[in-house]
């Protein structure tokens, strides 16, 4: 391979000892060419202290550059120049004057241009401490600062005379030139350093340590040596001045222009420099398209559209497939869709197709689509074309945005062996033709996930298993995964120090991660957390392409969604049309607006619908949901920071009616609670602790009633440790919103506090909280107060709690008398406090009362409750207790079966149905029907384990017990003796008021 001379340009307030590892890192590889490096140093003090010298204009350093290139390299045939930050700017500044001046075959020596972190729209970084610090006015400096008129002049010149140069003359010259971004730079952002360069790329690193590989297998070093090996290796430059007649007029040779591949065109050749890492999770979909697949009508298809979620990795996927379809002797072109038509000019002149027919399509003289597939079906040798970022697919048919007259860019090949391959945002199946064939790219599962965080970051991150949680957290996006994990490899090997608070592994950047996750709307996020802010800016292209179809209530939908939990949302039932229509957020949203609106964004992957077979009701059984990140991502939108009052209001309005007629302890109902007692948590969290919330008291009583009615399902359920976390904050913030421990709504949330110290085996503590709350009731609502009774229903409980029978039973008697006036004797809330007066009777010995009492409620229960419903069961087990009691097992036996009987799956493992089963175990053991007892325990035995822990005092006994029938193993009990093992959602056992 020929010689490389490597021409290093620092950048502001740098020198030479900038690339001193990068240097280290060419000299010892031995896989290069001979490399020669050059180090072309300029003035770039912070402050000069002399009057009599000053510090150069970024011209002056241009023009330098030139002369030291013309005569201290003047050897040099093949030149790459490498830039760092403002260096870039003094390259690029040197192309332009130089052709400026009609210079341009000097130019031919350089082979190609690689650019780090150059601010090609200005640096924001510390914009404001510069104007400080800079009082002595450091021109190079100036000329850093955003949007400056001779960067943006200089960027212009520049695509004029070389990125879209048609020719090598005196005024243009092509000249390849590439912008790498470091992933974790802060200084000059990847979207800056890009600029519209087409040929970029992002490494690892933040903004000082892009040009610091640490060792040849970094991405940062592997970027460079592309871009040496490509000049090593390249044919002559068909501009250099030995076979080009450009003197005099300035007009280019005949023969270069007629050249269909000459050096300098827009690039179709797949970047795979970006391949810097394995690709996990894809070899079935790769094997998919390229053995050949069937589109949706039936027939083979060659046309082949990857879409998916922003980040989802469709680019890198595609670019996975260029790699291998080129190891297998295919050509491969690589178009870009954000310069579609140039770029498949340039497929066309590599096909072959003569110029004059190109002028003439190009010039609209012709069809440009039919000249390109013309040259395409005409090639022998077999091809693959990858159409990238085809996010608007309208723009692939030119003529009339119709993709399926194939008539546009977008054509089945005639040979099937021929490969076409389109990523897109857009999944909408009516979008593309029937004659593709669409493919989801769905995130990576977490062990996929894990290994590319593994790869990125290297093994001084943490874990195996730390990495699966971390790739878990960030819902397996690669785009994600890839950014953490050169993140994390930034921090171990930059010479930087960053401070003590830096995330450093996979375990702290995961449980940061979780933080923000579950800030309130308006609080720093992702964009603030390092690594993630370009996760960010591809989310917010999405938003601006749903505007442009017309979707302009896609943005507050999603801001609607980010309001509430990252769970499944039962969107039939939440996203109520009558509520949101009412809203000045959604003036004038119709049904089918709404739909629309979900299916735009559904086909852009925002939101993934599914369904909940196992869920029992129609409304519930559908679900949306988003991907974490773009969940967190639009939390902290602007609209929704300037807004947060507003949306939180709809929210409230939204979840009152999605619970409207669900009762939170009515078993029945569960479905629909477990799956918006989430919404109702996120939302009271965020408004009722949000920082920075204008509070407006209809709101704040709305959710405080979401609030109560969600820890009565959690009661109800027994989640009794989850429902007192959520009600714990609420009641001692009530100040901050406005309201008094003693206002009737505080007092409510109070009531069912204790109800969840009383459940959690806290009776004292239960007990002094209900007689506070019964002393604000009564002064609030009066003693005969059905909200009062309940509170004092549950005192007698924690007295019951503390085995002061006679003193709850009187209380109880008390409370039922009151109940008969105040809501009926077989009212719900009557029948409950009724079973507990029973229960208190039994424990004072006097069982054959309490049979009698809980036969009457049993019977009643029965007219006017289903037998499934908890508070039924728990009245069976009360009486099973009694008759066991007794020693009447035969009976006990039969209320337990009856009880048990005709019970769903899932329903096996509520924490009423666990007490039925070791009650039912016990009279087994009692009729020393060790076999059948021994059957019900097992089985008891891992529902126990599974549902409340090994540890559990429950969980415990159960296992004594089973131990001590060891003796007594018998065979096995025929099936169906003990209903299966089930799986659900732990409930409670016993409910009310």
């Amino acid at each position: 391979m020929n010689t490389v001379d490597v021409v290093f340009v620092h950048g502001l307030f740098s020198s030479r000892r900038a690339w001193e590892q990068m240097d280290a890192l060419l000299a010892a590889d031995p896989d290069l060419p001979e490399v020669r490096t050059h180090f072309f140093e300029y003035d770039s003090q912070v402050v000069r202290l002399r009057p009599d010298r000053r510090i150069p204009r970024l011209d002056d350093i241009a023009d330098r550059l030139g002369t030291y290139l013309a005569h201290e390299v003047a050897a040099a045939s093949r030149i790459v120049l490498v830039s760092h930050s403002q260096g870039g700017l003094v390259i690029q500044r040197y192309l332009v004057r130089t052709l400026a001046r009609g210079g341009g075959p000097e130019l031919a020596r350089i082979r190609r241009v690689a650019m780090y972190a150059c601010p090609n729209s200005g640096s924001q970084f510390l914009g404001s401490l510069r104007r400080m610090t800079f009082r002595c006015r450091n021109p190079q400096e100036r000329e850093l600062r955003p949007l400056t008129k001779e960067i943006a002049e200089t960027y212009d010149a520049l695509q004029r005379g070389v990125l879209q140069a048609r020719a090598a003359g005196p005024h243009e010259w092509p000249l390849p030139i590439s912008t790498y971004a470091g992933m974790s730079d802060n200084i000059v952002p990847p979207f800056i350093a890009k600029g519209s360069f087409t040929a970029s790329g992002v490494v690892a690193g933040d903004h000082f340590s892009v040009i610091r590989p640490a060792t040849r297998d970094d991405s940062r070093y592997l970027a460079l040596r592309k871009e040496i090996l490509t000049a090593a290796e390249a044919g002559e430059w068909p501009g250099d001045p030995a076979t080009t007649s450009t003197e005099g007029s300035g007009a280019p040779d005949r023969a270069l222009t007629d050249r269909p591949e000459r050096a300098g065109r827009i690039s179709v050749e797949p970047p795979l420099g970006r391949l810097d890492s394995p690709l996990y999770g894809r070899d079935q979909l790769i094997e998919e398209i390229t053995s050949g697949g069937r589109a949706p009508a039936g027939e083979p298809s060659s046309v082949h559209v990857l879409h998916g979620l922003p980040g989802s990795g469709k680019s890198y996927l595609a670019l996975e497939i260029a790699r291998r379809s080129r190891l297998a002797d295919r050509q491969v072109w690589w178009v870009s869709a954000q310069r579609l038509s140039s770029n498949m000019r340039e497929v066309a002149t590599r096909l072959g197709a003569p110029s004059g027919l190109v002028d003439r399509a190009w010039s609209g003289d012709a069809s440009a689509t039919d000249l390109v597939w013309r040259f395409l079906d005409k090639a022998e040798r077999r091809w693959v074309l990858i159409i990238d970022n085809a996010d608007d697919p309208r723009e692939l048919d030119p003529v009339d945005d119709d993709l399926t007259d194939g008539r546009g860019w977008l054509r089945p090949p005639q040979d099937p062996a021929n490969l076409v391959v389109v990523t897109s945002r857009d999944g909408d199946r009516k979008t593309w033709p029937a004659w593709s064939r669409r493919h989801a790219v769905r995130p990576l599962t977490d062990a996929e996930g894990a290994l590319v965080l593994l790869a990125r970051a290297g093994g001084g991150a943490g874990t195996v298993e730390q990495a699966r949680a971390l790739s878990a957290a960030l819902g397996g996006l690669p785009l994600a995964l890839r950014a953490v994990g050169d993140y994390l490899k930034s921090v171990h090997t930059t010479q930087i120090y960053q401070g003590r608070q830096v995330l450093r592994d996979f375990e702290s950047y995961r449980l940061d991660l979780q933080r923000r996750l579950e800030l309130p709307p308006g609080a720093p996020k992702l964009d603030e957390l390092t690594g993630l802010g370009i996760t960010a800016q591809v989310f917010d292209i999405s938003l601006e392409l749903l505007a442009r179809r017309g979707l302009t209530q896609a943005g507050n939908l999603l801001r609607v969604l980010a309001c509430l939990s990252v769970g499944p949302v039962p969107y039939h039932r939440l996203l109520d049309q009558d509520v949101l229509k009412r809203s000045p957020l959604f003036s004038e949203f119709t049904a089918q607006q709404q739909l629309t609106v979900l299916e735009g964004l559904a086909d852009l992957s925002l939101l993934a619908p599914d369904e909940l077979p196992e869920v029992r009701i129609d409304d519930f059984r559908y679900v949306l949901s988003l991907h974490p990140l773009v969940h967190g991502i639009m939390r902290d939108d602007r609209e929704l920071r300037r807004q947060t009052t507003e949306y939180h209001a709809l929210c409230a309005q939204l979840l009152t009616a999605a619970v409207r007629g669900l009762n939170p302890d009515a078993a029945a109902d569960w479905d629909g609670w477990y799956l918006l007692a989430p919404h109702t948590i996120a939302l009271a969290r965020d408004h009722l602790r949000g920082s920075g919330v204008r509070y407006e008291r209809l709101t704040v009583l709305a959710v405080l009633e979401l609030v109560r009615l969600t820890a009565r399902y959690l009661l109800a359920t027994g989640l009794a440790r989850s429902a007192e976390e959520i009600l714990t904050p609420v009641v001692e913030n009530c100040a901050a919103y406005g309201m008094s421990p003693a206002d009737r709504e505080i007092l409510a949330l109070r009531h069912e506090l204790a109800r969840a110290a009383l459940e959690q085996q806290r009776p004292a503590e239960a007990e002094a909280l209900l007689r506070d709350v019964i002393a604000g009731r009564e002064a609030v609502l009066t003693a005969q107060h059905p909200d009062t009774l309940a509170s004092r229903h549950k005192l007698a409980r924690a007295i019951m709690a503390s085995n002061r029978w006679s003193e709850a039973e009187k209380e109880l008697r008390s409370i039922v008398t009151a109940e008969d006036k105040v809501r009926g004797p077989e009212h719900s809330d009557t029948m409950i406090i009724r079973h507990t007066l029973a229960r208190a009777v039994r424990h004072q010995g006097r069982t054959a009362e309490a049979e009698e009492m809980l036969r009457e409620i049993l019977a009643i229960r029965l007219r006017h409750w289903e037998p499934e419903e908890p508070e039924t069961l728990l009245v069976r087990h009360s009486l099973a207790r009694c008759l066991f009691d007794l020693s009447r097992f035969d009976e006990a036996e039969q209320q337990l079966r009856a009880a048990l009987t005709g019970l769903r799956a899932d329903e096996m493992v509520r924490p009423e149905v666990l007490l039925l089963r070791w009650t039912l175990a016990q009279v087994l053991i009692a009729r020393k029907d060790v076999v059948a007892a021994r059957a019900v325990l097992t089985g008891l035995l891992e529902d126990r384990e599974r549902v409340i822990g090994e540890q559990h005092p429950d969980t415990v006994a159960t296992r004594e017990t089973l131990a001590r029938l060891a003796p007594y193993v018998g065979p096995r009990q025929p099936a169906g003796t003990e209903p299966e093992r089930r799986e659900r959602n732990p409930h409670r056992m016993d409910s009310g008021t």
